[in-house]
């Protein structure tokens, strides 16, 4: 579907005389990430024009605008499913019970410690990678998504909002899961961030383990057939090992 007259105007201004991929999806994402403001979910359903006219969305409805205005230049992208850790909330526990006894265990994505995330992947043909995209937390590339979601500065989401990923998978175009990347984000990628530190580190086969654990058992929720809600206390511990990393590679205790 293509956008009308003044939407397609609007983007080909913002990318006039770039020709480069790259180029252009930093364009595009500067543009979106500054002038779109992330607001809660409401869950009225808009269209991708809709949403643009507010200029204001969740992560999902975030992630529309993204994925419609990249495909619109031809660069392909896919939906990235997470799941994280997060400040406790027994509103946001309640809600989701009530979901739950409506609608089934899918609804358990959410809860006491614990909520569900929207971002894309892009495929850079150049580097033939996969590259992440996150207007909603306002990240670019594998670095900065590492040192902004997982890392151990002072501005990063887990030391500012609390917020620690612990599933994340691929979606193919039936919304069904079809690559776990957890052990490419949260093991590999964030090891290599930090220079083999965290592999070195006493608690790294205990957070590997449970990453792990938590993917498998949010694979299951997505897919009607678990209980996220079950796991709560596995939950609270991504948030406590993440700390006893950080503390060891900050002290450079046993590495």
């Amino acid at each position: 579907m293509e956008f009308n007259v003044e939407i397609s105007n609007e983007i080909n201004a913002r990318i006039q005389g770039i020709t480069d991929e790259s180029e252009k999806v930093d364009k595009i994402f500067s543009w979106l990430n500054e002038d779109f403001e992330w607001v809660q979910t409401d869950y009225v359903e808009r269209t991708v024009e809709e949403i643009m006219i507010r200029k204001a969305g969740n992560c999902a409805e975030q992630a529309k605008v993204v994925e419609r205005v990249l495909t619109h230049l031809g660069i392909e992208t896919r939906w990235i499913l997470e799941m994280n850790s997060h400040p406790e909330s027994m509103e946001r526990q309640n809600y989701s019970i009530e979901l739950i006894e409506k609608y089934g265990y899918f609804y358990s994505i959410f809860g006491w410690n614990h909520n569900d995330h929207r971002w894309l992947e892009y495929y850079n043909k150049h580097l033939k990678q996969w590259i992440p995209i996150d207007t909603a937390f306002g990240v670019l590339g594998i670095n900065h998504w590492l040192e902004k979601r997982l890392s151990f500065t002072f501005e990063s989401i887990p030391n500012t909002q609390q917020i620690i990923p612990f599933c994340i998978v691929a979606l193919d175009s039936n919304s069904a899961a079809s690559e776990i990347l957890s052990n490419c984000y949260l093991i590999d990628q964030f090891d290599k961030f930090y220079n083999g530190m965290l592999s070195r580190a006493t608690v790294w086969e205990e957070w590997k383990s449970l990453i792990n654990k938590l993917t498998n058992v949010g694979i299951a929720t997505y897919s009607k057939q678990g209980n996220l809600h079950k796991h709560q206390d596995d939950i609270k511990r991504v948030y406590n090992l993440y700390l006893r990393l950080k503390e060891e590679v900050l002290t450079k205790v046993d590495i």
